[in-house]
């Protein structure tokens, strides 16, 4: 029974990074033809594509009474974007943006990755915290289209172009929706089997193989020069995690409340590594092999303290 479960899990994960890739794609498809900055197209784009198996994933546990695996998810994913993702692609090239371009994010996502810390170690959370942190990601949408970013299409773009563009996005989505279920019960399956807190494969497996398709475009566009890209996806993207994705799922959550407090750890996890992201982007201007091999350690020390932790 776990065996099959087992290799349903594998499937699922391997369907979602594929279609997860195809709706990334079909983003940077669109982006290529308006006017955005590389850092804007990251943020409204990227993240949002990169996002949907975050947030699939974490609905889809919260509505069949899974929100410990949701919760881990979408911890373990904000914490692997910037330790993991940032980590691996720095190593292979050094991350250069320009102070005033990062510094305004990078202030805004350390304090955004306090609000849940504090919400969250109330000790039970529900509904209303959830919508606290859905305003918080309201106010910060305000602050980034306020007055940087324009949409200016260009002109010539082929009808067929465009047709093939949707299609891919509409069928990414459709499979990141069905594989994400699978994912989720075969993995609450085999939590069950070994023994394994639902928490805890919502902070590792999961949040490991939904991260895949961001480190994949991430190394790609860092190798091609396109920095300012990436970190606006890595910043986008954990800022939508922790607020948008996070309010959704404590939104769906029981009138009653959660009992969150084992979460201590990996909140901790986030805001250290916030804090490091912060200091380079604003002290150094940039992230360098030491930095990149820095965040590495920590997503390692991470998850062996996840994986030898009992939580909820």
């Amino acid at each position: 029974m776990v065996l099959v479960e087992a290799i349903i899990f594998i499937i699922a994960i391997a369907v979602l990074i594929k279609a997860s890739k195809w709706v990334i794609d079909s983003s940077i498809a669109i982006s290529e033809y308006t006017g955005i900055s590389q850092l804007a197209i990251g943020f409204i784009l990227i993240a949002f594509s990169v996002s949907i198996p975050d947030f699939v994933v974490s609905v889809t546990a919260t509505l069949i009474q899974k929100t410990p695996m949701a919760i881990g998810d979408i911890l373990g994913s904000s914490i692997a974007n910037i330790c993991l993702v940032l980590g691996v692609v720095t190593l292979v090239r050094k991350v250069r943006v320009e102070r005033m371009h990062t510094l305004e994010s990078a202030e805004l996502l350390l304090l955004i990755s306090i609000v849940p810390a504090v919400i969250l170690s109330k000790g039970v959370v529900g509904p209303l915290e959830g919508v606290i942190l859905l305003v918080v990601f309201a106010m910060y949408c305000f602050f980034i289209f306020r007055d940087k970013f324009s949409m200016n299409i260009k002109d010539g773009i082929k009808r067929k172009e465009w047709r093939n563009v949707i299609f891919f996005f509409i069928i990414g989505v459709i499979l990141v929706i069905i594989s994400a279920h699978y994912v989720v019960t075969s993995a609450a399956v085999i939590a069950v089997f070994f023994g394994i807190s639902e928490a805890v494969i919502g902070l590792t497996l999961i949040s490991f193989g939904t991260t895949l398709p961001e480190l994949a475009l991430d190394f790609t566009a860092i190798r091609r020069g396109q920095c300012a890209l990436a970190i606006g996806d890595i910043l986008g993207s954990t800022v939508i995690n922790l607020t948008l994705i996070l309010g959704t799922v404590l939104l769906l959550s029981p009138t009653g409340g959660l009992a969150l407090m084992s979460y201590t750890i990996p909140l901790a996890f986030i805001i250290i590594a916030n804090s490091l992201l912060f200091y380079s982007l604003v002290k150094k201007e940039g992230i360098g092999h030491r930095e990149g091999l820095l965040f590495i350690i920590l997503y390692i020390i991470f998850v062996m303290l996840m994986l030898t932790t009992r939580m909820v």
